[in-house]
């Protein structure tokens, strides 16, 4: 019988404790590291390409090098702070097994081909697409704080499909396949789709329509690149960065604005 008691009393502390700790860390928290590890994911196959393809290497390696860095200290704190249910766990159990596997081959410069890590990239983005959306609706908050996500896959989606215009451009130009658009689904009227659904919401004040309109101007400019006859990869790289860093600034200002 004391055994028993000793037991529930034991269980009882621990849940306590569990819905304490969540309690102490608004969606916010991390909703914030989820999603920035989701826009991360396609900047990493971006930089591995380049890398391979010899153009900015140093560059190249030094982006992945800190991108990898943050995602692993994004991960750290998501396992601390994830809300206690059993499917978002089984989420981040998978994503950090697949994670362990994806890492080796991103740096395995010598010897991955481009088409197994592409698809390695989309098995990949599926995984972490699955724990953002397990983590954010599986929040006691996140009923409370839904309005806040509700075109945040907007944002998402337009960092990812930059990258993979990127990643397009140099495996065609530079390793001349000419299959290489057929890998991914590349559309700039999406792109633009994206954004402007994101600029609707004129009440998030001056910061986030002025972020808005420098993507517009950012995506217009990789189109451009894209589209010419000549090929500057310099250019691209450098503009889908800014892409990405505009992004990550809205993201910034959404979640710190809603704290």
């Amino acid at each position: 019988m004391k055994k028993l008691l000793l037991l529930i009393f034991t269980i009882s502390l621990l849940s306590h404790k569990a819905h304490s700790q969540v309690d102490e860390n608004p969606i916010e928290k991390i909703a914030y590291k989820v999603l920035q590890n989701e826009m991360f994911s396609n900047r990493f196959l971006k930089n591995f390409v380049f890398i391979k393809t010899n153009f900015f290497k140093k560059k190249a390696l030094s982006d992945m090098d800190k991108s990898i860095a943050k995602f692993d200290d994004n991960l750290s704190f998501i396992i601390l702070h994830l809300p206690y249910d059993k499917e978002v766990k089984e989420a981040y159990i998978k994503l950090q097994n697949y994670w362990n596997i994806y890492r080796i081959a991103l740096t395995n410069y010598e010897n991955e081909n481009y088409e197994s890590l592409i698809i390695k990239t989309k098995k990949f983005n599926k995984l972490l697409a699955n724990l953002s959306k397990s983590v954010i609706h599986k929040h006691h908050q996140y009923e409370k704080k839904k309005k806040l996500f509700e075109k945040i896959p907007y944002l998402v989606n337009s960092v990812k499909m930059v990258d993979n215009f990127a990643i397009a451009y140099v495996l065609k130009n530079s390793l001349e396949l000419e299959n290489a658009y057929n890998y991914f689904d590349l559309s700039f009227s999406d792109g633009k789709k994206y954004l402007k659904k994101l600029g609707k919401d004129k009440a998030k004040g001056n910061i986030y329509i002025s972020i808005i309109s420098d993507l517009n101007m950012s995506l217009d400019g990789i189109k451009n690149i894209f589209e010419k006859n000549s090929y500057s990869p310099k250019m691209m790289y450098s503009e889908s960065n800014n892409f990405s860093k505009l992004a990550f600034k809205l993201l910034d200002h959404l979640f710190n604005k809603a704290k």
